[in-house]
């Protein structure tokens, strides 16, 4: 081999080394759409929960159920559109309104119209009462603390049933 081609392959070697060591000096070879996955988040803390006691109802409290609230017993029809369609009474509580669909001698034909009623969304439940020795059962929809929201479903109702409701407000 002669001197001057070791020369050159010396010198192609040396500037090759010179290459891979300052070219990524001068050079940013990483790709720009790479996701930086580093990060500067701390950890999460750890969290103790707290111990939450359950709740016990108040020693002196009786056994009364909340249907007592809207006692259908005592509603009475609501004729007038002087009436407000929302609001307190005089003892400060709300104005609830109740819509009386239909009222049964047999149970079976009140629950079935009670489950036909909330199948098509309506908050519809029933009661049992005694007029002059006769058993009835009657079904309702509500109660709702706006006179409006009633008189929409009385006409729906209505409109449903090929029936006359009656919109009810409760005395207490």
């Amino acid at each position: 081999m002669s001197n001057g081609l070791k020369q050159r392959i010396v010198g192609v070697l040396v500037l090759a080394s010179l290459g891979l060591i300052l070219l990524p000096l001068v050079f940013d070879f990483a790709d720009p759409k790479r996701i930086d996955r580093t990060s500067l988040i701390p950890p999460a803390p750890e969290i103790n929960a707290p111990d939450i006691p359950s709740a016990k109802p108040p020693v002196a409290a009786d056994n009364q159920t909340t249907s007592a609230i809207f006692d259908v017993a005592k509603s009475l029809p609501s004729t007038s559109q002087k009436d407000k369609n929302y609001g307190l009474n005089e003892s400060g509580l709300p104005d609830a309104w109740v819509l009386q669909v239909a009222s049964f001698a047999e149970q079976s034909k009140a629950n079935e119209l009670t489950e036909s009623l909330r199948a098509k969304d309506f908050k519809a439940f029933k009661k049992t009462v005694k007029i002059e020795g006769k058993t009835l059962h009657r079904v309702y929809i509500g109660p709702k603390l706006d006179r409006r929201r009633v008189v929409v479903d009385k006409e729906r109702v209505d409109k449903l049933l090929a029936t006359n409701s009656i919109v009810l407000k409760y005395v207490p």
